[in-house]
């Protein structure tokens, strides 16, 4: 009889690493060292967030809101395995806003007690990728990395790095969530700065010009005769 209740309880913890999966924090305040996020868009390097009064977000002025944490979102994109391609990574699940001077005071950090699981990890001690996303969320409209793409507002990612996920344990009470691997996803172009924001710019094709350009000749043309 016990040998049978212990093969069964062998049997639950097994289902349980199966199902589980490892996990990393999102926290930018877990540790003595911060990453910090700037928008470098017009050559500037102010950091983003740091009041809840800035600005109101507009898609005309994007660096007027640069002080208003609110209008700023950040995402955890991640996947199994080390050194994965940034097109293989995916969403994790929670979207944070930058300093707001209410609930955190720093700018150019945010503030997230999310944990986070990797899909494809089920024990603690596995490696995975992990990688940050930013965008100007325009006062929340823009919900996602995608969508601020679509749309063409600033928007802009850390380096990837490679990190060691918490979790549960084949043996013992497994470990808790991962640290982000700050100095890691800061070692893009600027330390601590890993963020360069974009804004997609729509050249009109030449067949498009050269039809303006004969429209606005046969306008003229008409106005002489």
């Amino acid at each position: 009889m016990k040998r049978t209740f212990t093969s069964v309880l062998i049997l639950l913890a097994g289902a349980y690493v199966v199902h589980a999966q490892g996990t990393v924090s999102f926290a930018n305040y877990a540790s003595s060292t911060y990453l910090y996020v700037s928008y470098r868009l017009f050559g500037s390097s102010p950091l983003l967030g740091g009041s809840t009064s800035g600005p109101t977000p507009t898609l005309e002025n994007y660096a007027s809101c640069v002080g208003n944490g609110n209008a700023w979102s950040i995402e955890l994109y991640g996947a199994a395995g080390a050194n994965d391609p940034p097109a293989s990574l995916s969403p994790l699940g929670s979207i944070a806003t930058f300093a707001n001077g209410v609930n955190d005071k720093i700018a150019g950090t945010w503030r997230s007690s999310a944990v986070l699981d990797i899909p494809g990890t089920t024990l603690a001690g596995q490696i995975a990728t992990v990688q940050l996303y930013a965008w100007y969320n325009d006062g929340g409209v823009i919900t996602s990395f995608a969508q601020a793409l679509e749309d063409g507002v600033p928007a802009g990612s850390s380096s990837a790095a490679n990190v060691t996920v918490g979790g549960p344990s084949v043996s013992g009470p497994g470990s808790p969530p991962s640290e982000l691997p700050y100095s890691a996803l800061a070692s893009g172009p600027q330390p601590l700065n890993p963020f360069i924001f974009s804004v997609a710019s729509t050249v009109p094709e030449p067949t498009t010009i050269a039809l303006g350009l004969m429209g606005a000749a046969a306008f003229l043309l008409r106005l002489r005769r």
